[in-house]
């Protein structure tokens, strides 16, 4: 294979000022087994659905990695069917990089998680106990917690007390919180990263409240055994005064001066055609409190943009526009975070309804093809025909169709090739086109129907059903096993899993470390 490179290379190239997309195309549970910190995620099951999202310019330099079982190759071979040019393959795969002595590192979001632990290092950011804090809840002492996740994971499991107020609308809007400077202010998540940065946020914007960030999260007050609260609904989303706006606009605009580039309309017009760098466009708002929501323009919350970077940034070192009501401060604040994580950040002054009109040229070449759909009644007197169920392996657990056995792209395009009658259980038709396409170019003869699993045709054909409980494990190569019962009530898996974010630090060699920009 052409375009084989040695890790040491793209160690090397990480460390360089070119834009760079180091692609993880093994699947989830061996992706978060162990992977290059700066790696991202596309398995192979969605490869061709996924791709031009997180790496939406053809010219970029790609290195693609597996396990060295030559799902590279195909991808090579997909990748320029897309129209990408500039591929390279990781020669021996994962094996390769352990060979040259570098670092792997299990869980997701690793750079996101690796640059918090960073910030406290670096800045010292103050922290309190679950302890301490219980402390002061029963002394009534003037203290606000903010839980700075999405209203979603607050809902789901809370500190006592607190208030769902997302990262980056918290400086925005704590003005209209906070009446004194002697009420301190808590931020919580439900481990560390966004604790961390939700916190030093605050300090980093000039607050003269005492500012902490609580030790742990929710993991770390259900470690102390105290009590969480579940379903509750308070979210703070109350826009500050037009007067006050206008400061919080002054006084971010001062932050951003020598370090944030504050571009208008058309610079960002220009930056989105340069077809020489890739460059992502984001509404930083809570989808919550979007006034004018701009559907062809991604809306990522700004804290949860800096919490997952690689979920939603494909590209080491890319441009990254940011936008918000025009307040700046939640574009502003992002951006600031993601300088200092590598990469080239703008933010937007103007309103969101000119913004809407951006042009963003993404060229989408993958297209799904036409399927052969069919209905429950169709599975009676099934003869020499295999049903493979392509959902995500925990829908399959729960209830699936009977004699119908767990499968993805890998999996299937590994299959014996006498194997010709084929009915595919999904409940994604892209990914089952995926599958369709790899059968029909192995062998043309493959008959292949498909299911698209609906719940309320199954409540009615329960005939066909199983629902026997069936046990994850570590076939399912699309689960992510890191520490996934945390939340689920198993302090074993809370332990290990804040364990694992206070260490990565120690497992980053000093180019991982440097990489980060912590003082632009």
């Amino acid at each position: 294979m052409k375009n084989l490179v040695e890790a040491k290379t793209v160690k090397n190239w990480i460390s360089d000022d070119q834009e760079l997309a180091f692609i993880d195309v093994r699947e989830t549970a061996q992706h978060t087994a162990g992977h290059p910190l700066f790696s991202i995620s596309i398995p192979f099951s969605e490869f061709e659905i996924n791709v031009e999202k997180l790496v939406p310019n053809k010219k970029v330099r790609i290195v693609l990695f597996d396990n060295n079982n030559g799902v590279s190759e195909i991808i090579y071979k997909q990748a320029k069917n897309l129209k990408y040019i500039n591929i390279f393959i990781l020669k021996d795969g994962v094996e390769g990089w352990i060979k040259s002595k570098f670092q792997l590192f299990d869980g997701i979001n690793v750079p996101s998680k690796s640059f918090g632990e960073l910030i406290e290092e670096k800045f010292n950011t103050p922290y309190i106990t679950a302890s301490q804090l219980s402390k002061k809840q029963k002394e009534k002492k003037d203290i606000v917690i903010l839980d700075g996740r999405p209203f979603d994971e607050y809902n789901k499991m809370s500190i006592p007390g607190s208030i769902c107020c997302p990262n980056a609308e918290i400086p925005y809007r704590i003005s209209e919180l906070i009446k004194s400077s002697d009420t301190e202010i808590i931020i919580n998540c439900a481990g560390r990263t966004r604790s961390i940065i939700g916190a030093q946020t605050l300090i980093n914007f000039g607050i003269k409240n005492k500012v902490y960030a609580l030790e742990n999260g929710t993991q770390g007050w259900f470690l102390n055994n105290f009590k969480l609260d579940h379903g509750k609904t308070k979210f703070f989303d109350k826009t500050p005064k037009s007067k006050k706006i206008n400061e919080l606009r002054e006084k971010m605009v001062n932050l951003l001066e020598n370090k944030v580039e504050i571009i208008d309309f058309n610079q960002a017009q220009k930056l989105i055609n340069d077809k020489n760098i890739t460059t992502y466009v984001f509404d930083v708002r809570t989808n919550s409190n979007q006034k004018n929501k701009l559907s062809k323009l991604r809306n990522v919350p700004g804290g949860q943009l800096v919490q997952a970077t690689d979920k939603y940034i494909g590209v080491l070192k890319s441009h990254v526009i940011v936008f918000d009501d025009g307040d700046l401060v939640r574009a502003g604040m992002t951006a600031l975070w993601l300088k200092k994580m590598n990469y080239h950040c703008y933010v937007v002054n103007e309103s969101p309804k000119k913004i809407k009109n951006l042009n963003l040229k993404l060229e989408v070449n993958f297209k799904t093809i036409p399927l052969n759909l069919i209905n429950l009644e169709n599975f009676k007197n099934l003869k020499d025909t295999h049903i493979f169920d392509i959902r995500n392996s925990v829908d399959y657990c729960k209830k699936r169709i009977k004699k119908s056995v767990w499968a993805n792209r890998f999996i299937i395009k590994k299959m014996p090739h006498h194997i010709k009658s084929i009915i595919l259980v999904t409940n994604d038709l892209p990914k089952a086109s995926l599958i369709v396409s790899d059968l029909r170019e192995k062998d043309p003869g493959y008959v292949v129907q498909v299911y698209n699993w609906n719940d309320k045709d199954v409540e009615h054909c329960l005939d066909y059903i199983d629902s026997t409980k069936v046990e994850l494990d570590q076939t399912f190569i699309d689960f992510n096993f890191h520490t996934h019962l945390r939340h689920q009530g198993n302090k074993e898996h809370a332990r290990n899993y804040l364990k694992w974010e206070t260490d990565l630090i120690k497992k980053m060699d000093e180019e991982e470390r440097v990489f980060f920009r912590l003082l632009l």
